[in-house]
């Protein structure tokens, strides 16, 4: 079995993970990827940190490695250093040695009935990890597993309702209103199925089942209608990795501007972090992120 591709706006969300989870935990580079299901490897694909290609799409075998082992056991697997590390294989030693990783540690990530992948991260030096720093990775990895099993619940719900009303599948359903638009959005439907469902068949029963395809097409309102043109100038950095400070010193404003205009974000949008903050703003509908600006009706924001 395997599982839709991750969309542009999941994937901005992952990779602004990777950066919170490097800036949070003090490592050196942090790696993850993704895989359908039914694989028996993985490639590295994203790379927070990394000074060299050593890494860069590394193909992975489900056991092997580090990751790999991680991945096998379903749990977190750490090591002193990487190279010298028993328990694992050393079929990768020489990427490694290129990208000069010692201490490392690799988080598996499990959706049910979703996608598999994993998170590495690593220091270049010998090192011990605590609890509290692997405590601190779970809590990110774990939160991205809630999110992302909601996500795909939702999408099928949506294509269920979708399907109720007589449509075809969309190939998705997910908006630019994030979990939380379209969790209103499925009660809506599903309030309008039930009522077309009870009704005899004639224009009021179709009219209503043409409006539960239209709302589960556009599953949310764009993004640039709840936004300021600033608003999304801020985001646009972020989705790129760049700090408050850094988007600060990009834009030529305060770094207390930064943070308020994020704040104000989450609260039109109705998501409670950064990452998801990202992943509700940057859809395919909004067209992503083009030239690092978020595009919206009339194209990128200038620079």
């Amino acid at each position: 079995m395997t599982v839709p591709a991750l969309t542009p706006a999941q994937l901005s969300s992952f990779t602004l993970l990777l950066h919170d989870v490097r800036r949070v935990a003090g490592l050196d580079l942090v790696v993850g990827t993704f895989m359908d299901t039914g694989a028996d490897h993985y490639v590295v694909d994203q790379l927070v940190g990394a000074t060299s290609d050593g890494l860069r799409n590394l193909r992975v075998t489900v056991g092997a490695g580090l990751g790999g082992k991680a991945m096998l056991l379903t749990r977190p697997v750490l090591v002193r250093d990487y190279c010298s590390a028993q328990g694992i294989s050393h079929d990768y030693d020489a990427a490694v040695r290129r990208e000069g990783v010692g201490a490392s540690f690799a988080v598996p990530i499990r959706v049910p009935r979703g996608p598999r992948g994993v998170l590495v991260g690593g220091l270049r030096h010998e090192h011990v990890f605590g609890d509290r720093v692997i405590g601190d990775v779970l809590t990110f990895v774990r939160a991205l597993e809630r999110d992302l099993a909601e996500d795909l619940a939702l999408n099928r719900r949506l294509e269920r309702l979708r399907a109720a009303a007589g449509g075809r599948a969309a190939g998705g359903c997910g908006g630019a209103g994030g979990v939380a638009g379209r969790r209103r959005l499925a009660g809506v439907c599903s309030e309008l199925v039930q009522i077309a469902s009870s009704m005899a068949d004639g224009p009021q029963r179709r009219q209503i089942e043409a409006l539960v395809l239209t709302l589960t097409d556009e599953a949310a309102a764009a993004v640039d209608d709840v936004l300021t043109a600033r608003e999304r100038e801020i985001l646009a950095e972020v989705a790129l990795g760049a700090t408050n400070r850094e988007v600060a010193a990009r834009l030529g404003i305060g770094a207390e501007t930064v943070k308020s205009s994020l704040a104000s974000s989450m609260r039109k949008l109705g998501v409670p972090n950064r990452a998801a903050l990202v992943a509700a703003a940057l859809t395919p509908r909004t067209g992503g992120v083009r030239g690092g600006r978020v595009a919206g009706p009339q194209g990128p924001l200038p620079g």
